[in-house]
């Protein structure tokens, strides 16, 4: 691809000096056990952390500044070089803290999003772009012109022919008909192979199957011959209606049934910035301390359909208001999982009228109020 430049702007902690004689308060283990909290500059932060958790990290969610003129932490209304100089800094760093497997989340708006999909092409490599998961947010920000719905989340793998399929969840509920009459009800079909044109015939997952016809197709199937024959023994592939039985099979799919599917990339079915910042008030027992956080749920959704492992090390190097730790709490609760965190939110001046002075003291009381409420404990530590 083309080169994508700016004029770079130094940073202090560029000076591996300043950095080498800066160290961690406990000292940090090679494998987590808690739940990590550090109230610190991310990008010295991140220098410390690469050498110890280089590879480890399955999920990184960050949602930066914007460069949108508004006053914020990190100076968000910094120029575009400015801009760009502070998060390819970060960025690199993320990419190589990230496992083979892993996949980073990026929140931004429409003020550099396109530059920011040319850093992250830069430095992940455009081969790894996964999707923009588009979150609509609410009411809208709007002007002359347009009323933007959307807020952006670019997704870039670290490596995406290491990267496991992204699937979510689904009940079903729409299936108005019955073709052959099955006691379980209504169903609908859904597709359970690739064509034979785009199947590889090297995949694990191609193999032969005969219809009640004895019409046999060979292709790739999107399950195992495993999984393929438990289907075939509970009357779920449907080969059309008798006595030819010569359609395509496809999956018979029960209302109310739990489905895997593969997710879209627009998000309409969480919280709105509304209902995440009422929350917020009501955690912190405090109005508007924090502004426009992002919602428990959308975080979590991002981790559920991305990273399924219940025992994944989740990283949030701009943790805000420290949404990304109640999301994972949320998750663990409910599947009984093991998912570890590493916080870092600078110390940063919290612009706000509020008792937390600092944005690193209002991420920490969140975070504390939500390890008191979900028995997630947390390690407060310090680089000094």
């Amino acid at each position: 691809m083309p080169s994508f430049t700016w004029e770079d702007t130094p940073d202090p902690y560029d000076d591996s000096s300043l950095v080498n004689n800066l160290s961690f308060s406990p000292a940090l283990p090679a494998t987590i056990d808690n739940h990590l909290f550090l109230p610190s500059d991310n990008y010295p932060a991140l220098q410390k952390l690469t050498p110890i958790y280089q590879n480890k990290i399955d999920l990184i969610y960050i949602d930066p500044p914007y460069n949108t003129g508004n006053t914020f932490a990190y100076e968000d209304s910094q120029q575009h070089d400015e801009w760009l100089s502070f998060m390819s800094r970060r960025l690199k760093l993320a990419q190589q803290l990230l496992a083979p497997t892993g996949c980073i989340f990026i929140a931004i708006d429409q003020t550099e999003l396109y530059h920011l999909k040319l850093l992250c092409d830069q430095i992940f490599g455009e081969q790894n772009f996964v999707n923009d998961f588009m979150w609509l947010h609410g009411k809208g920000k709007k002007d002359t012109w347009s009323r933007t719905l959307q807020q952006h989340t670019l997704c870039y793998a670290k490596d995406k022919a290491n990267l496991p399929p992204f699937r979510e969840t689904q009940s079903t509920t729409w299936a108005t008909k019955n073709p052959d009459n099955d006691p379980r009800g209504n169903w609908f079909s859904g597709s359970i192979s690739f064509t034979e044109k785009r199947s590889n015939p090297s995949h694990k997952n191609y193999f032969s199957i005969t219809s009640p016809s004895g019409k046999v197709w060979t292709r790739q199937w999107l399950c195992t011959k495993d999984q393929m024959d438990e289907l075939l023994a509970q009357n779920k592939i449907w080969f059309g209606p008798a006595p030819e039985y010569d359609a395509v099979p496809r999956e018979k799919i029960f209302n109310d049934q739990q489905k895997e599917i593969i997710p879209r990339n627009i998000i309409d079915e969480v919280e709105s910035t509304r209902h995440a910042q009422a929350h917020l008030d009501e955690l912190l027992e405090e109005k508007n301390s924090f502004d426009n956080p992002k919602p428990v749920s959308l975080i979590a959704h991002l981790i559920q359909i991305a990273c399924p492992k219940k025992d994944a090390l989740i990283m949030d190097f701009f943790a805000g208001s420290g949404t990304t730790f109640e999301a994972v709490c949320t998750l663990n609760a409910n599947d009984n999982g093991t998912r570890r965190t590493i916080l870092i939110q600078k110390q940063e001046p919290n612009k706000n009228q509020s008792r937390y002075k600092t944005l690193s003291d209002l991420c920490w009381a969140r975070i504390q109020t939500n390890s008191m409420a979900y028995g997630e404990p947390c390690k407060l530590v310090i680089l000094k």
